[in-house]
């Protein structure tokens, strides 16, 4: 007779926990990169919006605050928004975010992502 050749059922009950644990690691990792790709794409969307138009600290404010919510991004608050403007010949607009994000893992176990990005966009007068 051949010897049986295969997993036992302790090897089954590992594999399946390995991969357990590296599905709930992409399932919070995953929401969290694609909220901050989105929060890169308003950036983005911004840099040409503040280029073509003049506006002020609380024009920028709120228009940021609508992208925000037509993209479903939840994680950046007031407090993690900073504008400031420059006047010179050249007037710059900087916006700069920067925000963290916990989401729980497993028991006491948090996943933290710490994100910032920045745009500085020049106007001439």
């Amino acid at each position: 007779m051949k010897k049986q050749a295969g997993m036992t059922l302790i090897g089954w009950v590992l594999v399946l926990g390995i991969i357990a644990f590296f599905a709930t690691l992409a399932m919070r990792l995953i929401p969290m990169y694609q909220e901050y790709y989105g929060v890169l794409q308003i950036m983005d969307g911004m840099k040409t919006e503040l280029k073509n138009n003049r506006m002020g600290k609380n024009e920028t404010l709120l228009m940021l605050y609508k992208r925000f919510d037509t993209g479903y991004i939840f994680s950046v608050k007031e407090d993690n928004i900073e504008i400031s403007r420059g006047k010179n010949n050249v007037q710059v607009t900087k916006i700069a975010i920067d925000y963290e994000v916990r989401k729980p893992f497993i028991a006491q176990i948090d996943l933290i992502g710490h994100f910032q990005t920045e745009i500085d966009v020049e106007q001439e007068k």
